[in-house]
């Protein structure tokens, strides 16, 4: 594309920035009429120039950007048919007999919906909303742990007491959710003690899986977890960045498209 065009597609986003506030890349993309990865750019390019802040799946012209966090229930209404192809691709590694870590988010709260069936199973999550879920089921043969901690705004429960728990455990599988991930700085989260706690949860598994939307890509938390490369895996959804997808294959042992 041209420069003109470029100005002008920057000059729409700031258009539809004054008049909504927030603008989502999604949507953004289906406007202008450009790919999402052009959106991403274009956005890049704004924030270089201090015209806008980048925020999870888009941008804004005020928030702080990496210690913003959403509330669960608006989270939860973000990416949902995204969320469940993940959740259900994630569910089918999940065998009757295994230990399995979820921490608190969206996506992990739908892989928690399609676990609820499998026998034998062991769940060790920091959501006290998943631990619902797996009552509510009622499955006779599974064994939920719920660890303690301070409740955070995305419903994760943090601190001492969590990492104290999780220290003392050993899981199979660990289902981690995030806020944003990078090349750059990783996976990362807004929230200081649930990176802690997510480190922890990632030390307790003998296999790490980071389930997360396309959007989740290019957006950095306050906090890193961990490296692109010191988890095993990561499913995400097929309209994942074909940029994002080249370097998550070179970092990561296997990258899976929902």
């Amino acid at each position: 594309m041209t420069e003109m065009l470029a100005s002008a597609r920057h000059q729409r986003i700031l258009d539809a920035l004054r008049e909504r506030e927030q603008v989502r890349v999604t949507s953004l993309a289906a406007e202008l009429g450009v790919s999402e990865m052009t959106v991403r750019r274009d956005l890049n390019t704004l924030a270089a120039r201090g015209a806008l802040v980048k925020v999870h799946g888009g941008a804004t012209l005020d928030a702080a950007p990496t210690s913003n966090e959403p509330g669960f229930v608006h989270k939860l209404a973000l990416e949902s048919g995204e969320k469940q192809a993940i959740a259900q691709t994630a569910a089918g590694l999940v065998r009757p007999g295994m230990s399995i870590a979820l921490n608190s988010g969206t996506t992990t709260y739908a892989l928690a919906a399609q676990c609820t069936g499998i026998k034998d199973l062991t769940v060790v999550t920091n959501s006290p909303r998943i631990a619902e879920v797996f009552y509510a089921a009622a499955n006779p043969s599974q064994n939920i742990i719920l660890t303690g901690g301070i409740r955070t705004i995305s419903d994760a429960l943090v601190g001492p007491l969590s990492l104290s728990a999780l220290g003392q455990l050993h899981v199979d599988l660990l289902f981690l959710g995030v806020h944003g991930m990078t090349a750059e700085d990783g996976f990362t989260t807004p929230n200081m003690l649930e990176a802690q706690t997510n480190q922890a949860f990632i030390k307790a598994a003998a296999q790490q899986i980071i389930v997360a939307d396309h959007t989740k890509w290019g957006v950095t938390g306050l906090c890193q977890i961990v490296p692109l490369g010191q988890v095993d895996a990561l499913i995400s959804g097929h309209r994942l960045d074909p940029e994002a997808q080249n370097i998550l294959r070179q970092s990561l042992d296997s990258l899976i498209l929902a």
